[in-house]
Formats: C-alpha cells, structure tokens, sequence
C-alpha cells in the first residue's frame, strides 16, 4: 500500500515523464528517464492526456487513488522497456513492436484510472474555484463510453 505523503513526491516524478511522452520529438529527460516513441502517433497522442490528467492531480495529489499510482508506475517501466529495445538496432529488433503495445496498453490504464480521479477531484473543487485547477479541468479528455 502506497503511503499518502509519498503521493506528492510521486506525481512530481512521473509528470517529466508524462511531459517526455508527449513530446513530438525523442527526447532524454534530465532525470535519465527512458526516451519517448515519437516514430509513434498513439504513444504520443496517449502522452497528451496523460499530461493533462496529471497537471489536475498536481493540484491535488490525494486525489489520485491507488490505482492510478499503480498504473503511473506500470507506466514508466513499459516506458523503460520501449526505451531499450529501441536501443537495439531496430532491423533486427523484433520486440519493439511488443514493447509499444505494452506501452500503449499501460497508458491506456493511466488515462482510464487518473482520469476518473481527475474528474472526480474537478467535480469536488468547485466549491473554491482555482483558475489554473479550472484551466485544467477544462482540458481533460474526454471520458471513454
């Protein structure tokens, strides 16, 4: 079980990675995370709302649950993983297929279980309405039927 203060800590970590994977071209962050797919659209796309989720859970980082911490973490080791095997040469890599897909998959996980946090904490806090935590309620993506 993941203890409440280290949330903070945690969100903060994993936003550099949110913000790599969103980013259109490849890129190390400075913490030595892996380095983003840009070669492709869905990881990137998936990356965008991820990054907004995650700007409304740094307003508030209890309100991610622990299954959105989980999902976070999952996240940044198939990130891990992608990032290594596109450091084999991709001609005679045949994993890095498998590697996106696990990627796309934890992400898809991320977007899922942060999101219904992030939307439920947006719904909370209108009783004491922040421009900037307005801002990025506003920017969430839509919910999946």
């Amino acid at each position: 079980m993941i203890k409440r203060h280290s949330r903070p800590a945690l969100l903060l970590a994993l936003l550099p990675l949110a913000v790599a994977l969103a980013a259109p071209v490849a890129a190390r962050a400075d913490d030595g995370e892996a380095k983003t797919n840009d070669d492709d659209p869905t990881i990137n796309q998936q990356g965008f709302a991820i990054n907004k989720i995650l700007r409304v859970l740094q307003t508030n980082p209890d309100a991610a649950g622990d299954s959105c911490i989980n999902a976070l973490k999952e996240m940044h080791q198939a990130q891990t993983a992608l990032g290594k095997e596109e450091g084999i040469d991709p001609e005679h890599n045949q994993d890095i297929g498998v590697a996106r897909d696990v990627l796309s998959s934890e992400m898809e996980d991320v977007t899922n279980m942060c999101g219904a946090d992030a939307r439920t904490y947006c719904r909370k806090a209108t009783t004491h309405p922040d421009p900037k935590l307005t801002a990025a309620c506003n920017a969430l993506p839509a919910e999946e039927d």
